[in-house]
C-alpha cells in the first residue's frame, strides 16, 4: 500500500512538473527520464553516464547552469523532542563481501578539487579545497577510538607563519631542558565513558541506535603527560575540548625535545671544553707548587686510589676517600672549580683514610678534585655542591 501511493505520488509530481513516469517491462521506474536506468528499480533524474552497480534508489543531477549548487540527496532532520535523536543521512553497510561494507560511501567523480565525504561545523554549502581529499573536515574533529594513519603532517611553511623566533627567546629563564626535566612521565588506563543514554519513547531506529551506541571496553596502558602538570609549564600546549576536559598537543611537544636536546649538547661541550682547561691549569699549578717534589715523578705507588664523595651532590658536608701506600711522599688532594682556578689543597699521608670538605666552604656547582702523588695525578673525579 505504501509503494502503491509512493508511485502516484510520484506520478502526480511528475505530471504537474511536465515530466515523464515510465514503468519498464522488468519492473524498473524511471522519474524525469526517457529510459529508466536498467540496474536502478527507481531511477530520478537524467544521465549520459553508465553505471554497471546494482541499487534500489538512484538520484541523478544535471545543470549546466554557472555557479549552481547541484545536490544528489539532501538529509534535513528536525524533531520538537528534546531527548528525540535526529540523524540528516544514515547509512549502515549490509552482508556483502568481506571488506566492502559501508555505511556511507563518498567519493570525486572528476579530476577537480573536491573530497569524497566533507564535515562541516557551519559552512553548510562547503568551502574552497586546493586539492582532492577522500575525506576533509572543517571544524574541530573528534574521534573516540584508535586512529591508525601511516603519516601525520602539520602544516609548518615558514610563508604560512609569521612573529616567528627562536624559542630560544620565548623559553623561561630555567632554560627548555630544565622544563622538559621536570615533566612527570605517567603510565596510566583510561576511564570507561561510555555512557548509554535510553530514549523516552520507542522508535523503530532504536534498535539501530543502540548497536552504534556499544563499544568494547578495554584497559591498554598508555603513556603520556599529566595536562594540568603540562599546563603549569607550557600552557599554550594544554587544550580545553567542548567537553571540558584537557588534552595535550603532542604534536608540539617535538620541537620542545629537540631544542632541550640541543641544549644538553651544548652543556656537554662546555663541560669538555671546562675539563681541557682544567686539565691545563691543574698541570701548571702543580708545575708552580714549590712542595712537590719532582724528583719523585717517576716512582708513582700502585696501590694508591682514590674514591668517589659521598654524599654526592652534597649540600652541607661530604667525604673524600683515598688510600696510600706507606712510601707515598708529597701526596696532596686538589680541588678545582670548572674554569680550573684551584679552590683547596690538602696534604695527605698514608696515616689518613679521608677528608672532609665543608659545604660552607664554596659556592655551589660543580667541582673537580684530584690525588697527586709526587707531581702526578693518581686520579681525578668529580662533585656537586647544591645549596
Amino acid at each position: 500500500m505504501k509503494k502503491f501511493i509512493f508511485l502516484i505520488s510520484m506520478a502526480l509530481f511528475a505530471i504537474s512538473a511536465h515530466a515523464q513516469l515510465v514503468v519498464t517491462n522488468e519492473g524498473k521506474t524511471g522519474v524525469v527520464m526517457t529510459t529508466p536506468k536498467p540496474q536502478a528499480d527507481l531511477s530520478v533524474g537524467s544521465t549520459d553516464s553508465y553505471d554497471y552497480l546494482n541499487y534500489s534508489f538512484g538520484i541523478w543531477t544535471k545543470n549546466y547552469g554557472n555557479k549552481s549548487f547541484n545536490i544528489g540527496v539532501k538529509g534535513y532532520a528536525n524533531t520538537s523532542d528534546s531527548y528525540g535523536r535526529t540523524f540528516g543521512v544514515q547509512g549502515i553497510g549490509g552482508a556483502g563481501e568481506q571488506g566492502y561494507n559501508y555505511g556511507v560511501l563518498g567519493g570525486i567523480g572528476s579530476k577537480k578539487n573536491g573530497a569524497g565525504i566533507f564535515g562541516t561545523v557551519y559552512n553548510h554549502t562547503g568551502v574552497p579545497l586546493d586539492g582532492q581529499y577522500a575525506g576533509y573536515f572543517d571544524g574541530d574533529t573528534y574521534v573516540d577510538g584508535t586512529l591508525t594513519v601511516e603519516t601525520v603532517v602539520t602544516p609548518s611553511d615558514i610563508r604560512l607563519k609569521e612573529n616567528v623566533r627562536s624559542i630560544s627567546e620565548v623559553s623561561s629563564e630555567s632554560g627548555t631542558l630544565e622544563n622538559v626535566l621536570n615533566m612527570n612521565v605517567i603510565s596510566y588506563n583510561y576511564k570507561d565513558r561510555s555512557v548509554l543514554k535510553k530514549a523516552k519513547s520507542d522508535t523503530t531506529s532504536t534498535v539501530i541506535v543502540s548497536q552504534l551506541e556499544k563499544k568494547k571496553i578495554s584497559t591498554p596502558i598508555h603513556y603520556g603527560l599529566s595536562a594540568q602538570e603540562l599546563q603549569k609549564i607550557y600552557p599554550n600546549l594544554v587544550v580545553k575540548g567542548q567537553d571540558g576536559y584537557l588534552g595535550v598537543n603532542y604534536v608540539e611537544l617535538v620541537p620542545i625535545l629537540i631544542r632541550s636536546i640541543q641544549e644538553l649538547k651544548a652543556e656537554l661541550d662546555e663541560v669538555k671544553s671546562k675539563d681541557t682547561e682544567v686539565k691545563r691549569a691543574r698541570a701548571a699549578s702543580f708545575e708552580e707548587d714549590e712542595d712537590i717534589n719532582l724528583k719523585d715523578a717517576t716512582s708513582i705507588p700502585a696501590m694508591a686510589t682514590l674514591a668517589q664523595n659521598t654524599p654526592n651532590p652534597f649540600s652541607e658536608r661530604t667525604t673524600i676517600r683515598f688510600t696510600l701506600p706507606e712510601n707515598a711522599q708529597n701526596a696532596f688532594i686538589y680541588i678545582f672549580d670548572m674554569s680550573g682556578k684551584m679552590q683547596k689543597q690538602i696534604p695527605v699521608d698514608s696515616s689518613m683514610e679521608s677528608v672532609i670538605i665543608e659545604g660552607y666552604e664554596l659556592r655551589a656547582g660543580m667541582y673537580i678534585y684530584s690525588l697527586v702523588i709526587g707531581g702526578k695525578e693518581i686520579q681525578t673525579r668529580r662533585m656537586i655542591l647544591s645549596k
